[in-house]
């Protein structure tokens, strides 16, 4: 008995002397609030997502990473008090069951979910030499998004803003958990990954995995025995980024997946900066290749003073994250951003944006909102106000309006 209630004691207080060891940080933050009409009736709808890391410092090497996600925080905690009112002595009607699956969809698709993302654990030098083995179990990192050169070498943003909920509050295929994250590609499984350091700007990596993603894909599969290979290599200049990657993936039964693709981005330093993404996220060995396997990003960028010009070409790529959505194909936005200030060094920023959503092959689809905005940082979090207005409401069906409120972690 004394035994067992110093046993409980012990691990009751060393889980707290680990946690205040350990360093806690939020990487990523974004909370963001969209009010548009509804049935004729003006709602509010919120978005909440985070990343919470805790880690045991350099010299532990070790990270576990937390994720919040909550597609809709009105629904998860209205759900919360709700029952299903399909509770019927006799079979339901054709319509009275598709009622009751439509609604537990769209409760399972917008819970209020805190999960484990990843964990890592690293040795790093080994052997003196500068290479670093990890271990990593959970979503790893985005290829080819360019979010690397902020967190590894200290760099300003270099990848798109163009991302997120603020421009896909649909989702992808109405599917509110998926959005473009501004990467190409993305580690997603259990394995090994080896970094090596060439030089303080010279950085390639190489991860072996199981790949957990292709669950979605070939649901008739068990999660294991798909494993997945990438290849990346991070070149940092003065005027020059540079991130590249390869990889393969093998499905029993099915034929092998290739991939590739590479973000450059140059600076001129008088003003004038250029981003290009480029690559494959899926292409199934024997398959006709075709543009709508293509990832395709440019974004050229004008400063004159105080006001800035951004116009982001952006082709949606059929499959994303291993997933295909037909909804997808021949997709393409182009985005122009007018605006005056500068956020990063002034913390201010406000302008005019307008979107323009087209489908290329049969041009039967066809979108554009009006944004005014206004940015704003303010101890250490980002505050944008938004309202994107349709101005081809009288000719279609769409609302005329949407206001978003959003904020997110500015480092």
């Amino acid at each position: 008995m004394k035994k067992t209630l110093f046993r409980a004691l012990f691990a009751l207080f060393s889980v707290p002397a680990w946690l205040f060891g350990a360093e806690i940080t939020v990487p990523r933050l974004e909370f963001v609030s969209r009010g548009a009409l509804e049935d004729g009736d003006f709602a509010v709808s919120t978005s909440a997502e985070a990343d919470i890391a805790v880690s045991g410092g350099y010299k532990y090497g070790m990270t576990l990473g937390l994720g919040f996600e909550a597609p809709n925080l009105e629904k998860a905690l209205s759900y919360g008090r709700l029952e299903l009112p399909y509770a019927l002595a006799s079979p339901p009607t054709d319509t009275e069951y598709n009622a009751m699956v439509d609604e537990m969809n769209d409760r399972l698709n917008n819970q209020a979910v805190l999960s484990l993302r990843f964990l890592e654990a690293t040795v790093r030098e080994v052997f003196g030499k500068p290479l670093d083995l990890s271990f990593f179990a959970g979503h790893y990192h985005a290829l080819g998004s360019g979010d690397e050169f902020v967190s590894r070498f200290g760099t300003a943003p270099v990848g798109s803003s163009y991302r997120g909920f603020f421009y896909f509050p649909e989702g992808i295929g109405n599917d509110p958990l998926r959005r473009y994250n501004g990467g190409i590609h993305n580690v997603f499984g259990t394995g090994m990954a080896a970094t090596l350091n060439f030089s303080d700007n010279v950085v390639s990596g190489l991860y072996v995995y199981q790949d957990l993603s292709y669950r979605q894909l070939y649901t008739a599969e068990p999660l294991g025995g798909n494993f997945s290979g990438d290849f990346r290599l991070l070149v940092n200049a003065e005027k020059i980024k540079f991130e590249f990657f390869s990889g393969a993936s093998y499905l029993r039964e099915h034929a092998p997946v290739l991939r590739g693709g590479f973000l450059a981005f140059f600076s001129s330093g008088t003003g004038f900066d250029f981003l290009f993404q480029g690559g494959i996220p899926f292409w199934r060995y024997g398959d006709q290749l075709s543009i709508d396997n293509c990832y395709f990003l440019m974004e050229p960028r004008l400063r004159i003073g105080k006001a800035g010009l951004h116009v982001t070409f952006f082709y949606h790529p059929l499959y994303y994250q291993n997933v295909e959505e037909q909804d997808e194909r021949g997709r393409a936005d182009i985005n122009t951003k007018l605006f005056f200030g500068d956020i990063n060094t002034n913390f201010f920023e406000w302008g005019l944006e307008s979107t323009m959503n087209l489908q290329i092959k049969n041009g039967e689809d066809f979108g554009m909102w009006v944004s005014p905005f206004v940015s704003v940082i303010t101890s250490g979090l980002q505050w944008d106000f938004k309202v994107r207005v349709n101005p081809l409401y009288f000719s279609g069906d769409g609302d005329i309006a949407e206001v978003f409120v959003g904020i997110r972690t500015a480092y």
